[in-house]
């Protein structure tokens, strides 16, 4: 196990070296110059010349490429992101600042999706080809096929303009985070009610169930005791990319909502062409995939017995 963990955090290294190169190339091929965007997001649109010039000096943007990726690099290494280069904010205050918002809402969004999909997704297996296995997989299918932008547009206006029952954007009590994390839950539901539905059939089949029923074991024994714990897997997986994803920054919902969190920061940010902080954002969203995933293949060998890295790995 431990020569597994080791080499998935050599992994996370390499992936994380990949992600700088990305994302400070991807910044340069944008197209623009970089100097004028950001000295018009500082000092508006009747631009002189000489601060264009300024910028581009101050900012060391007339460095050659590779001096500024190095320069950045050695930043980071000393786990200095830098400043903005709008505002002047220290990018890594700012980013502690979002986060903890985007942490309650991802956390929000994958607690409703596992408290429905889960059960609605056990209840469609034991009642396969049923009126209610076919009502819950048609709804799930809605629910997939359904934008989250279009949904969280059709909350707001039911909810917030016609109701006037709740918030339609910023953060604050709970009232301000239902629709948010219902914009965000309904499709991760849909997809885990539907991955626990073919889970739970597929274990449900397999010998050591009809084993177990066998022996006598009640339903609920053998549901609870035998089948649910290995039908889990797929859903934790999904759990885990989908949780990586969420802490991220979910950018289209924090958008709609106004909610202060890491996606709304990622793009007001790109709109700024604020440089400092677009790799901040990115740096947190890979390094947030690399060790969930690196979490969940650990606790796969604490659910499933059989899985042991030490020896398949």
């Amino acid at each position: 196990m431990y020569a597994y963990i080791v080499k998935r955090l050599a992994l996370v290294f390499l992936v994380m070296s990949g992600v700088t190169v990305i994302t400070f190339g991807a910044m340069y091929l944008a197209p623009g110059d970089p100097a004028e965007i950001i000295a018009t997001a500082r000092y508006g649109q009747d631009l002189t010349p000489g601060q264009i010039e300024w910028v581009r000096s101050t900012e060391h943007l007339d460095d050659p490429v590779y001096i500024q990726y190095l320069t950045w690099l050695n930043h980071i290494i000393r786990l200095d992101l830098g400043r903005s280069l709008i505002t002047f904010d220290d990018v890594a205050e700012e980013i502690a600042v979002r986060f903890p918002t985007t942490l309650t809402l991802a956390l929000a969004s994958l607690i409703l999706s596992l408290c429905i999909g889960i059960p609605v997704g056990i209840i469609s297996a034991l009642h396969k080809n049923a009126f209610l296995d076919y009502t819950t997989t048609s709804i799930a299918l809605l629910g997939v096929s359904m934008p989250n932008f279009w949904l969280g547009l059709i909350l707001i206006w039911f909810f917030s303009l016609y109701l006037r029952v709740l918030p339609s954007f910023g953060s604050g009590g709970i009232s301000h985070l239902i629709l948010p994390a219902v914009t965000l839950g309904a499709s991760m539901a849909a997809i885990t009610m539907r991955l626990m539905r073919s889970s739970m059939l597929d274990v449900m089949g397999q010998e050591y169930i009809a084993t177990a029923r066998a022996k006598g074991l009640d339903k609920r024994t053998v549901l609870f005791r035998h089948a649910l714990k290995n039908a889990l897997l797929p859903v934790i997986t999904f759990s885990g990319l989908q949780l990586g994803f969420l802490l991220g920054g979910t950018v289209i919902v924090e958008t709609i909502f106004a909610w202060p969190g890491i996606g709304k920061l990622l793009v007001d940010s790109i709109y700024a062409r604020d440089y400092s902080m677009i790799q901040g954002c990115v740096l947190l969203i890979g390094l947030l995939f690399a060790i969930t995933n690196l979490a969940i293949d650990l606790l796969y060998a604490s659910i499933d017995p059989r899985i042991r890295y030490d020896r398949h790995d």
